[in-house]
């Protein structure tokens, strides 16, 4: 089966959509399936050949924070309607909107896969939030299959667009551990740091992580790895409190992100909205014990593990590291536990598995896998449990 792939920066790139796809078209490759990922120029770290089995073909757009994604997928879509593909995969509720021009392409099936609500990001306007809202419902009523990265947006989905996707878990690669080699570039040691991966963006709630630790008591030093492509005033703001104490890695991959959540004392995911927070099933694949907001999305990711704080709550966030520093027979309980819940219900070969049927069920068309007829997936989430630790 021949399949693209829209809608992701590149790969690999920073990044939840981008991680996603990766991982995803990996293993279907793996299986013998021609994937082909549609990547930006400007994200592509190692040139265009082929990466982990895929072809990546590289369209561009408009540079700009309101236009790259935008104007990307449009030359990849028109660039898909050119090749032979069996499925035209689309990562993205905004992106999304390009489905009534690929369903132009008859012999192949449409299939978009919603992230979260990404008209409700900060960095979005009045005007661009409801063009991505409006965009967002296209793409909704036009896929013929629509899935949803976490049961969380599934419900959220259906509440605000009117349409429910299917959804499907997303996995994780069970990471082994690795011993602290490259962790000395950036000044810290091994279990000697708290750690988050995330953009610089208001919505990752970077800067509720920072006021807190800066007033923690507390010898150990705070790392924080990602970027933003944009520079603006949150992360001028932000990188300005950069110390010895507070670290701003930027983007990071490789031995040195692998070696970052191996030897964390604690990872923490701040976040104000998430669709699935990819960076805490990483964390948690490498056994690390990760402190989240206590928004749907982080509890979801979380299952019986972990432990949550008030979402935007600085005082809250302080009191549970403070609580976690005191209690390091917490932090080593964690390993095990978090490894079992990630090995039975976090594995990426199950998502790549469920993928596969909906293609082949389309493409043969067996029955119409379009949301608008199908709750698959189950109902909506009844999970009221606590996660504080």
């Amino acid at each position: 089966m021949k399949i693209a792939m829209l809608g992701a920066k590149a790969v690999p790139a920073i990044g939840g959509i981008a991680h996603y796809v990766e991982e995803l078209g990996a293993r279907l490759a793996d299986r013998g399936h021609e994937v082909t990922v549609y990547c930006r120029p400007h994200f592509l770290q190692d040139g265009s050949g082929p990466y982990r089995g895929m072809r990546r073909v590289v369209t561009r757009g408009l540079r700009g924070k309101h236009l790259d994604a935008a104007t990307h997928s449009f030359t990849a879509a028109l660039h898909a309607l050119k090749e032979d593909f069996d499925i035209l995969h689309i990562h993205g509720s905004a992106p999304g909107s390009l489905a009534p021009l690929l369903r132009r392409k008859r012999q192949a099936r449409v299939v978009v896969t919603v992230h979260g609500l990404d008209w409700q990001g900060g960095k979005w306007g009045r005007w661009a939030s409801r063009t991505m809202y409006l965009a967002a419902r296209v793409g909704a009523r036009s896929a013929d299959g629509l899935t949803a990265v976490s049961e969380v947006v599934r419900d959220q989905y259906q509440q605000l667009v009117g349409v429910t996707p299917v959804f499907i878990p997303t996995g994780v690669h069970l990471a082994e551990p690795v011993a602290a080699q490259e962790l000395t570039t950036l000044g810290v040691e091994a279990g000697r740091y708290i750690f988050c991966a995330a953009r610089l963006v208001k919505e990752k709630g970077v800067h509720y992580l920072v006021e807190a630790f800066a007033d923690l008591d507390t010898d150990l030093k705070l790392v924080i790895a990602g970027d933003c492509p944009y520079e603006d005033s949150y992360v001028q703001r932000l990188r300005a409190q950069a110390s010895d104490r507070i670290i701003f890695a930027g983007y990071v991959t490789g031995r040195l992100l692998a070696e970052l959540y191996s030897n964390a004392y604690v990872y923490v995911q701040p976040s104000e909205m998430e669709g699935l927070p990819i960076a805490v099933l990483e964390a948690m694949s490498y056994g690390r014990y990760v402190l989240a907001s206590d928004i749907p999305a982080n509890r979801e990711a979380l299952g019986p593990c972990g432990g949550t704080f008030k979402s935007r709550d600085v005082n809250a966030l302080r009191t549970e590291l403070a609580a976690l520093l005191r209690q390091p027979e917490i932090i080593q309980a964690e390993f095990d536990r978090v490894r079992a819940y990630i090995r039975a219900e976090r594995n990426w070969d199950l998502t790549a598995d469920r993928f596969e049927t909906l293609y082949q069920t389309l493409a043969t068309g067996d029955q119409v896998a379009t949301s608008r007829r199908s709750t698959a997936g189950g109902g909506k989430s009844d999970d009221t449990r606590n996660h504080n630790g």
